[in-house]
């Protein structure tokens, strides 16, 4: 994924921050061991935004050691134990940039198909797919392959493109989850995916424009990223983000106030301030 759903750290209680802080130390160890230790490299916020919410929606409690790490060999660090909720958000990265890489290479030609080969060869280093999450990795493909679909089609239309990472958000975050469990964890990804897909496109409008590579904004809205354009997709991704909000407060805190307080964190103030960046306003 891309990075942008990370909380506010001064509005964050100190010992919130050391969970947060810890929860992506202890990703970033499970993905060494349960993913191989290049993964790492495929390591963002988003995905401990997705463990924090699978342990809460599984009933894992968080354990904490002190451990040292390869980048922080000297002193010890408060990491989270390997669990369920960590391989699976481990997985769930590795997934997700195999795919990825695999669509990359498949419609790339000439000079590009190298690099993206070159690329993919990362990959290679990943350990392989247990076969319970192969539905999950075909899910994943799948939606790839639709909005790769759109983007050679040169889409102009925000709501496909972006309902499409949706569903893919949705699909991951959800997998395996039943019942209320299960609906709640979709509608927030999904709505969440819509928004890191817009931000997205906004991030990249004008190294797309130089390139002529796809952008779905610059599609729908012009060459120009002007001001009336920018308070559309404010207005847009709030809404989505409002929607994500609602989905939230049905989650069941009662047990876990400490990651209540992250998770709300994100969603009412480091949401709202990764969408004011990345529009400059």
């Amino acid at each position: 994924m891309f990075g942008y759903v990370k909380p506010c750290v001064p509005e964050l209680k100190v010992r919130d921050h050391e969970l947060y802080k810890a929860t992506y130390c202890g990703l970033c160890r499970t993905m060494g061991k349960s993913t191989g230790c290049v993964s790492k490299l495929t390591l963002n916020y988003d995905f401990v935004f997705l463990a924090l919410l699978r342990m809460l929606l599984t009933g894992e409690k968080a354990e904490v050691k002190m451990r040292r790490c390869a980048v922080h060999p000297l002193k010890k660090r408060p990491m989270l134990e390997p669990n369920e909720a960590l391989r699976f958000s481990a997985k769930s990265s590795v997934i997700l940039t195999r795919s990825k890489l695999k669509d990359n290479i498949n419609d790339s030609r000439g000079l590009s198909r190298i690099k993206a080969k070159t690329v993919g060869l990362v990959s290679v280093f990943f350990k392989k797919t247990e076969k319970k999450y192969i539905p999950l990795q075909e899910k994943i493909a799948s939606c790839i392959e639709a909005l790769t679909k759109l983007e050679k089609e040169n889409s102009d239309s925000l709501d496909m493109t972006a309902n499409t990472f949706g569903e893919l958000l949705g699909n991951l975050i959800s997998y395996e989850l039943e019942g209320a469990n299960a609906r709640i964890s979709y509608d927030i990804a999904f709505h969440l995916g819509k928004l890191i897909y817009i931000l997205d496109a906004c991030d990249d409008f004008e190294r797309d424009k130089k390139s002529g590579s796809f952008n779905v904004i610059k599609n729908a809205f012009g060459e120009e990223f002007t001001e009336e354009t920018k308070k559309i997709l404010q207005c847009s991704m709030t809404l989505e983000l409002e929607k994500m909000a609602r989905s939230v407060e049905l989650l069941d805190f009662s047990e876990c106030k400490d990651v209540e307080r992250i998770l709300k964190n994100i969603t009412y103030i480091g949401m709202p301030d990764q969408i004011e960046k990345t529009l400059k306003i």
